[in-house]
């Protein structure tokens, strides 16, 4: 059990409120701003610290986070691909950066709703809030020092307490990106539906992800994106059965608990507010191949995949193609 905690400090609620709990809980305790955008520190991230009489460390982070997040997403979009900058920022910037100011009498904690059972992360006890799945492409070693002290924890019963005890922290909940996500080098091109034939024009394929319904136009009946090809400019329409897919295939796949043979059974987390479903897995030709128990809608290229065995995530990859065993339009 280690004596002392660096917590990582937000200025929401639930970083706060960890914040408070370590107090409570270890002899020395350090709250870490990461800073990524370089306007300041929040005043709820000075309020909160001050309260707590905690020394506050901040992490430059700028630079990393532009190479890494920004300009990675920026990447993916330009090669028709999804996305998941938050996945990506734990993995490559925020986490990271804070383990490696950790002292070896400290964990790394953090408001994240996950558990852990050893050295094994695990869905949060609050299934709405759960957020193991942002972690899936955390290294093991990174995870190993991480500690979660909300993942028994209600994220209502959180904002309760935090409110009871007149702990600073921000009000409003950051749902959104931390910055605007455009392609590199995006240029307009052709809408196509299934068939090859053009039904209208797009300014960029960044705006546009398989699943989609938003800026494609008055078709007559309710159209989805349903591809995107970057080497073409095209993105592909489709009806609702159009989006469906069978399998598909993770490439940077990080390991946790490796499967000793293959095939082998698991649960897929194919997107965040996506529930786990029954797969099998493979390998084929140097990727892991990924068949879903029954068939997944909107399964987006560039997504994270996380890989669970019941409650504990054993690994996380990016989702690099998928696949539909009769892939025809719905009108047909």
């Amino acid at each position: 059990m280690s004596s002392g905690a660096l917590v990582a400090l937000s200025g929401g609620v639930d970083s706060s409120y960890a914040l408070s709990l370590c107090v409570e809980r270890y002899s020395h305790v350090r709250a870490g701003y990461v800073d990524t955008s370089g306007c300041g520190i929040p005043s709820e991230v000075k309020n909160t610290a001050g309260a707590a009489g905690v020394e506050l460390v901040i992490v430059d982070a700028m630079e990393t986070f532009q190479q890494e997040v920004i300009l990675w997403s920026a990447k993916m979009l330009s090669l028709g691909l999804t996305p998941n900058p938050c996945a990506r920022c734990n993995a490559t910037t925020k986490l990271l950066s804070l383990h490696e100011i950790l002292k070896p009498s400290e964990t790394l904690v953090t408001g994240h709703y996950a558990r852990k059972d050893g050295e094994l992360v695990m869905r949060g006890t609050d299934a709405k809030k759960d957020q193991s799945y942002f972690l899936s492409m955390v290294t093991r070693e990174i995870l190993r020092d991480c500690t979660f002290p909300l993942g028994d924890m209600l994220k209502e019963n959180v904002r309760r307490e935090a409110s009871r005890l007149n702990i600073p922290f921000r009000k409003k909940e950051s749902m959104d990106l931390c910055f605007n996500l455009t392609a590199e080098g995006d240029k307009p091109g052709k809408v196509i539906d299934l068939s090859g034939r053009e039904a209208g024009r797009h300014d960029g394929i960044g705006n546009f992800t398989v699943g989609q319904r938003k800026g494609l136009g008055a078709h007559g009946r309710k159209m989805y994106v349903v591809a995107v090809n970057p080497l073409e400019g095209t993105v592909t329409i489709g009806g609702r059965k159009d989006l469906l897919s069978t399998g598909c295939t993770a490439v940077q796949m990080n390991w946790f608990v490796k499967p000793s043979r293959f095939p082998a059974s698991v649960l897929v987390q194919t997107r965040y507010r996506r529930k786990a479903v029954p797969a099998i897995l493979d390998h084929r030709d140097h990727s892991l191949h990924i068949e879903f128990g029954r068939p997944q809608e909107a399964v987006a290229p560039g997504q994270v995949c996380a890989l669970y065995l019941n409650s504990s995530v054993i690994g996380g990859g990016i989702i690099s193609s998928t696949e539909q065993s009769d892939w025809k339009s719905d009108e047909e």
